[in-house]
């Protein structure tokens, strides 16, 4: 036996407790809404009172019926004689309402579930939907009941600023006993991390390059720091490299060791870059890193790798996805950029939701190939439109000998930040060590020489 997601005695008591008590709609002004009443006619009810209350006139049974009557629902709302039954048969305890009220929301929750999951028994029978699609789409269904109200999300100035000075607060306080400041990521490359700040949880970061500039060596890096160093949970979704050549070049990184060495001729490798190379494969033992290597991943795939390192590990700290230009929907777009800003838009919403950083690699337009300076901008990034308005930061990577054998800088490369929505834009350098899959730190006297050529 089904038993009905609704009570009409307690609509009912809401309904008398509110034109018995003056002043009482206050109480549930932000709480209800018509949708919280399954019979019509307490729907009309409410709404009388809801409008009377609004203009700061009383809302009585007489003037209730009233202004039923005057709209012509003096019939569907049941009229006078219903109105005065209603007022003597409801409890007496007029001054329950607020748990009243809260017992119609649990009903309407109820009724909100079993709506969506009919929807998705709907969609689960549609044999054309994939069911990475049909676990993204149960999951957002779900998860939007958790702000249907959206009362949660709305805070007064005051409260806002004040958790800002809170967290000013903390900074300096663990400034003092020498602990870290750092909320979100850092990259481990200082020049970088100073121009950058802290990448805080929320934020989307985009790594862009030509090809053989190092996005993925730099992917890792990031990863590692937050991994390694930082001991934050850490995803890297992994579409175009085998997670063993993922972790082959971690480690390769770590040790550091040659990775041409490890991958071609491992009996040929120097004794201590052996040793550090399995010293780095038993420390990978601890660090809080998990890879997923489908091909080609869809946004329902990194979500639901997302929420199995939640469940793992209580949080995520960042997410690194290789990259945007291979994921893949069974959405129709009718425009490529439209696709594009489908991936960024969900990655951003993803980050948002975890409350993590999520870095996305993306390649650049052929088209800088034609200029004599390389160096990429903002119009390089293919479909850019979309990768500039959700991104808070764009990276993009350059190394002159790439293009310039005889390069004064070789060994050097370029991180341009194109886009930040928190701090400073601006270029910083670092060494390129990609037969270690590493890009390092320059010192001091490197660093102001470089900026003082370039």
């Amino acid at each position: 036996m089904n038993t009905p997601i609704h009570n009409l005695q307690i609509e009912q008591a809401v309904l008398a407790a509110l034109m018995t008590v003056a002043g009482s709609y206050a109480q549930v002004e932000s709480l209800l809404t018509e949708q919280d009443f399954h019979a019509t006619r307490h729907k009309l009810i409410f709404n009388a009172i809801v409008d009377l209350g609004s203009k700061n006139f009383p809302y009585d049974a007489v003037l209730v019926n009233q202004w039923l009557e005057m709209r012509n629902y003096g019939e569907a709302s049941g009229g006078e004689k219903y109105l005065m039954q209603l007022m003597s048969d409801a409890p007496s305890s007029f001054y329950n309402l607020q748990s009243y009220a809260e017992k119609l929301k649990d009903f309407t929750a109820c009724r909100q579930v079993e709506a969506e999951a009919l929807k998705i028994i709907q969609q689960a029978r549609n044999l054309t939907v994939s069911r990475g699609e049909l676990a993204q789409y149960a999951q957002a269904a779900f998860a939007d009941l958790n702000t249907e109200s959206g009362s949660e999300s709305l805070f007064h100035i005051h409260d806002a600023a004040s958790n800002t000075f809170l967290e000013i607060s903390r900074k300096m306080e663990a400034m003092i006993a020498g602990e870290t400041m750092i909320k979100g990521i850092q990259t481990g490359i200082y020049d970088l991390d100073k121009k950058l700040g802290d990448i805080e949880p929320g934020c989307l970061m985009v790594v862009a390059a030509r090809p053989a500039m190092g996005k993925t060596t730099m992917l890792q890096l990031i990863a590692n720091n937050v991994a390694v160093i930082q001991k934050k949970p850490t995803l890297i979704m992994s579409g175009e490299m085998p997670k063993e050549q993922i972790a082959m070049r971690l480690c390769c990184a770590i040790a550091p060791a040659d990775i041409g060495g490890v991958r071609n001729s491992p009996h040929l490798l120097p004794k201590d870059e052996f040793t550090a190379y399995t010293n780095a494969v038993v420390m990978l033992q601890n660090v809080p890193m998990m890879i997923n290597d489908t091909s080609r991943p869809s946004i329902a795939n990194v979500r639901e790798s997302m929420r199995k390192i939640k469940h793992k590990y209580g949080s995520v700290g960042a997410v690194f996805v290789d990259y945007l230009q291979i994921m893949k929907t069974t959405k129709q777009f009718a425009r490529e950029d439209l696709k594009i800003a489908y991936f960024t838009g969900e990655l951003k919403a993803l980050a948002k939701e975890f409350d993590c950083v999520v870095v996305l690699l993306s390649q650049l337009n052929r088209e800088l190939e034609k200029r004599p300076n390389k160096r990429p901008m903002m119009s390089d990034l293919r479909e850019s439109g979309a990768i500039e308005q959700d991104a808070d930061q764009i990276i993009f990577l350059y190394r002159d000998e790439v293009y310039n054998k005889e390069s004064q800088y070789r060994g050097i490369a370029e991180a341009i930040i194109g886009k930040n929505r928190h701090g400073e834009q601006g270029t910083a350098y670092m060494h390129s060590q990609l037969k270690y899959c590493q890009f390092t730190n320059l010192d001091n006297d490197a660093l102001s020489q470089i900026q003082g050529n370039i």
